[in-house]
C-alpha cells in the first residue's frame, strides 16, 4: 500500500484516501479534485514497479479489464463526464501508477464548487489548482467507493 508519496520535499499521508484494493493495483482519490471531480489514481502494488515497460501481463490486464472500466462506471454515474483520460508518467513520483482523469464539456457543480475543465479538447494540464477540504474530498471519496461496490 502506499502510505506517502515525497514530491517537492512534503510528505503526505495518501492511506486516507484509498478507494479500493485489488490483486496488482490500488485505486486513490487524488487530492487535486479540482477541476476534475472523480479524478483518481491506480498505484501498482509491486515495489518494484516503475515504468511502463516494467508492468506484467497480469498488472496490464487488471489496470484495463477491471481498474479502469470500473472507475470510469463509477464516475459516469456520479458525475457524468464528457469523456474519461489516462495518463502514464512517471515523471514526479518514480513508480507505475495511471492517473484516470475525468473531463467535461460543460460545467459541473457539486458541493457548492463550480468544476470547469479549462481545456475540454486538448491537454488536461496546465490546469488552475484549487484545494478542497478534507471534508469534501472524503464525500467524494465516499460517493466513489460506494459506486465501486455496485
Amino acid at each position: 500500500m502506499i502510505k506517502y508519496l515525497f514530491s517537492q520535499n512534503l510528505k503526505m499521508d495518501f492511506s486516507q484516501f484509498l478507494l479500493k484494493t485489488y490483486l496488482h493495483w490500488e485505486l486513490y482519490l487524488h487530492k487535486n479534485q479540482f477541476p476534475y471531480i472523480g479524478r483518481c489514481y491506480a498505484w501498482a502494488r509491486r515495489a518494484e514497479a516503475d515504468k511502463i515497460s516494467d508492468m506484467t501481463v497480469a498488472e496490464m490486464e487488471e489496470l484495463f479489464i477491471s481498474v479502469i472500466p470500473h472507475w470510469e462506471h463509477a464516475v459516469q454515474q456520479l458525475y457524468q463526464p464528457s469523456r474519461t483520460n489516462l495518463a502514464i508518467l512517471g515523471n514526479e513520483t518514480p513508480h507505475l501508477h495511471a492517473h484516470l482523469i475525468p473531463r467535461y464539456i460543460v460545467q459541473k457543480n457539486f458541493y457548492g464548487i463550480a468544476f470547469q475543465d479549462p481545456n475540454p479538447y486538448g491537454n488536461y494540464a496546465p490546469y488552475p489548482k484549487k484545494e478542497l477540504s478534507l471534508e469534501v474530498l472524503l464525500k467524494i471519496k465516499q460517493e466513489i467507493q460506494q459506486k465501486l461496490k455496485e
